[in-house]
């Protein structure tokens, strides 16, 4: 005798959303390999194989214009500063 189903399962569902999935990963990993090489604010250079660096800096992706920027510290700083007083006004 088979045992009855306890749920039923979506398998062609599950196999679109993956999909999706990677090509979105894929395509953001992409646009990661063409990270800039300076802070987009100073031009301060950025030094890939410096983890320092690679901890402390911003990678900003917009998807939708398919930018990578990337900003230094003190850059990001004022950045956030200028939000602040911004969104208080």
């Amino acid at each position: 005798m088979s045992r009855p189903k306890l749920r039923k399962v979506d398998t062609a569902k599950r196999k679109k959303e993956r999909k999706a999935t990677q090509e979105t990963l894929k395509k953001r990993a992409s646009m990661l390999l063409d990270i800039p090489e300076e802070c987009c604010v100073c031009q301060e250079a950025f030094d890939k194989k410096n983890k320092e660096m690679a901890q402390t800096w911003h990678v900003t992706v917009f998807d939708e214009r398919k930018i990578v920027r990337l900003t230094c510290p003190p850059c990001w700083q004022k950045i956030e500063n200028v939000v602040e007083e911004a969104n208080a006004s």
